[in-house]
C-alpha cells in the first residue's frame, strides 16, 4: 500500500513538473543566465519534493513563481555586492596610491633601487609572486588574475595582501620606506 502511495505521488510531482516547468525557465531566464535559471528551478523543485512529502500537496503556480523571483533577486543581489566589493577595493588601492605620490621627484628611482626592488619581489612565496607580477607589472585586474590562474578573487586579493606586507616589512626593515610606497602606489 505505501510502495504505490509514493508512486501516486511520484507521477503525480511528475505531471506538476512538466506542467510547470517551461514557464518557471523563461521566467527565470529574463533574470539570470540560463545555466542559473536551471539551478533555481531545480531547487524551487526539490523544495517543493520535500515539502510534499510532508503533507502531500503542491503549492500553487504563483507560488512557484514567487519562490523563483526570490531566488533571482538573491543571486542577482549578491552578484551586486560581490561587483561593488571588487569595484571598492580597486579604487581604493588607486587612492591609497595617489596620496603617497605628491610630487614629480618621487617618480625618480635610480636603478639600484629597482635592482633591490625586482630582488625582493623575487623572494615571494611563487603563487604570491606570480599574482604580484601580473597585477603590477602586467596591470591586470584581480578579477582577469583570478579567470587566468583559476582561482577565487578572493584569493588574488589575499595573495596581493600577503605580498604587499611581506614588501612592506623588508622596505621597512632597509629604511626602503618611500621607495615602496612609490613604486607600488
Amino acid at each position: 500500500m505505501k510502495d504505490r502511495n509514493e508512486e501516486n505521488n511520484l507521477i503525480s510531482f511528475r505531471s506538476y513538473y512538466e506542467a510547470n516547468i517551461s514557464q518557471l525557465i523563461l521566467f527565470a531566464r529574463r533574470f539570470v543566465s540560463v545555466e542559473m535559471a536551471e539551478d533555481i528551478i531545480q531547487d524551487v523543485f526539490l523544495d517543493v519534493w520535500d515539502h510534499s512529502e510532508v503533507n502531500g500537496k503542491f503549492p500553487s503556480r504563483s507560488y512557484l513563481f514567487m519562490a523563483v523571483r526570490n531566488k533571482c533577486l538573491n543571486i542577482l543581489i549578491r552578484e551586486q555586492v560581490k561587483k561593488n566589493y571588487i569595484e571598492s577595493t580597486e579604487l581604493d588601492n588607486r587612492i591609497l596610491g595617489l596620496d603617497y605620490y605628491d610630487s614629480f621627484e618621487k617618480q625618480l628611482i635610480d636603478k639600484e633601487d629597482m635592482q633591490y626592488i625586482y630582488d625582493e619581489i623575487e623572494k615571494l612565496p611563487e603563487k604570491c609572486r606570480i599574482i604580484f607580477k601580473m597585477a603590477y607589472f602586467e596591470e591586470k585586474r584581480n578579477a582577469e588574475i583570478a579567470e587566468i590562474l583559476d582561482i577565487s578573487i578572493r584569493t588574488v586579493e589575499h595573495q596581493l595582501y600577503l605580498g604587499l606586507r611581506i614588501l612592506r616589512t623588508q622596505f621597512k626593515d632597509n629604511d626602503k620606506k618611500n621607495l615602496f610606497f612609490l613604486f607600488f602606489f
